[in-house]
């Protein structure tokens, strides 16, 4: 029996089970397969399944008049790169851009339309490089991110909204965003000529931070791995890598299905931990910014003493490091998150509808050695008065350590009422144990 004779229905789903390639050749076969193989509804599951596209949209998001089109559009457009390579930074895009979407629409609205393949070759011409084929793939698809005037008014504190975003404490600021291409160009060639290294320099910087401190993240285009410049940076070029080398493969062989650069696996990093709430935005006052602090175990402690809680975490700081230092190698910025529950503050069996602190006491270990046992008075100079549930009172601060490893516990004194007016004892809230730690992904 011919394929002729096969019904409507059977012939379908064998054409879904050949897939998109497959289908095109039978095109050719005959008018009944020409019309079956054409029909919306198989393009409309091939999308889906290669592009997870539920609408016929091209990489920009513009509409298009079929799937048929979209799907035959998309494989043009990008037939120059390895089709599982343009599914996986499609997916690590869609992604970020979901989350944003929901939670951040400010900053998916600085996401720059995807690069041209001229764009490319020109920065590739001016640099000398040769991008990783996921770095090339990825500016395919957005390029950069670019603020208005408006955004950039925000002072010394530089834009809050970097797609990486930062930490904060005193008055060190940083906000990392993703730079365009033509910004690559420019700040590339920049720091090329304040460290004098040669033109052939295969670095470019690809993130930095909107600020007045000088982060800056750099990818190696010959091996795909991407660092970032330590406080030495300025002075002898000293950089940190990002990413584990060993996840990195080869980044330039058009025939390979597997690779892999240190660009995207450190968005796709990042994507993971928006999506599973590690980090997530703060808000200070009318501004607010993605936070790189750990909200979720077990690189976030809570505790709870007494209907105060207190959360608290740690975040590496690159620019400040320097490795040259043995005893304080690494630096690391702390958040604490000091709130009372809306029952307020119970004390043996009694009520109390606020309570101040006054004392703390900070234990910092370098892996299990303690470097710092403190007892002083307030944080950072202030006494803050908690009632039932307002926000949380948030300080940020810093350590060096010697090592790559180390915590912080300890705890705080608090007076039921306030200070200047106490209604009973004073009482310990525990500050559990949260990690210091250099990470396998620096951002």
């Amino acid at each position: 029996m011919g394929l002729e004779s096969v019904g409507d229905l059977a012939l379908n789903i064998i054409l879904t089970k050949l897939g998109p390639k497959e289908t095109v050749q039978v095109l050719c076969v005959s008018k009944k397969f020409k019309d079956l193989a054409s029909e919306e509804s198989l393009w409309s599951l091939f999308c889906r399944q290669d592009l997870d596209l539920s609408a016929p949209l091209d990489h920009h998001g513009n509409r298009l008049p079929s799937f048929k089109a979209t799907y035959k559009l998309w494989r043009e457009v990008f037939h120059m790169y390895p089709w599982p390579l343009v599914k996986r930074v499609k997916s690590c895009w869609d992604r970020l851009t979901s989350w944003l979407t929901a939670n951040f629409p400010e900053v998916k609205a600085t996401l720059g339309k995807g690069a041209s393949e001229g764009e490319i070759q020109k920065l590739e011409r001016i640099l000398k490089v040769k991008l990783p084929l996921p770095t090339r793939l990825l500016y395919r698809f957005h390029n950069g991110q670019h603020f208005s005037d408006k955004n950039l008014s925000s002072g010394m504190a530089g834009c809050p909204l970097g797609l990486i975003g930062g930490y904060c404490f005193y008055n060190h600021s940083v906000n990392v965003y993703l730079l365009s291409l033509h910004e690559v160009i420019s700040k590339t060639q920049e720091i090329v000529r304040h460290l004098n290294l040669p033109d052939t320099s295969e670095y470019i910087v690809v993130a930095a931070s909107s600020s007045y401190i000088g982060k800056f993240f750099f990818l190696n285009c010959s091996d795909g791995q991407l660092y970032v410049g330590t406080q030495n940076f300025p002075t002898d070029a000293e950089m940190m890598p990002c990413v584990p080398q060993a996840l990195i493969s080869p980044v330039h062989d058009f025939n390979s299905d597997q690779q892999q650069d240190a660009m995207l696996l450190w968005l796709e990093e990042h994507g993971r931990r928006l999506h599973n709430g590690m980090i997530k935005i703060l808000g200070k006052g009318n501004i607010k910014s993605i936070s790189q602090f750990p909200e979720e175990s077990p690189l976030c402690s809570t505790a709870v003493t007494s209907g105060v809680k207190v959360r608290a975490s740690a975040v590496f700081v690159p620019e400040a490091a320097d490795l040259e230092d043995i005893s304080a190698k690494y630096v690391f910025a702390y958040s604490v998150r000091l709130s009372l529950l809306p029952e307020g503050c119970i004390i043996n069996g009694m009520h109390f509808s606020s309570c101040q602190l006054h004392l703390r006491h900070w234990v910092i270990s370098a892996n299990d050695t303690v470097l710092t046992n403190v007892n002083a008075e307030a944080v950072i100079g202030k006494f803050p008065l908690l009632f039932p549930g307002e926000k949380e009172f948030v300080y940020e601060s810093c350590t060096p350590l010697p090592t790559s490893t180390g915590s912080i516990e300890g705890s705080f004194t608090f007076v039921p009422g306030r200070l200047a007016d106490p209604k009973g004892i004073p009482f310990e809230v525990e500050v559990g144990r949260f990690p210091l730690q250099l990470p396998d992904y620096i951002f």
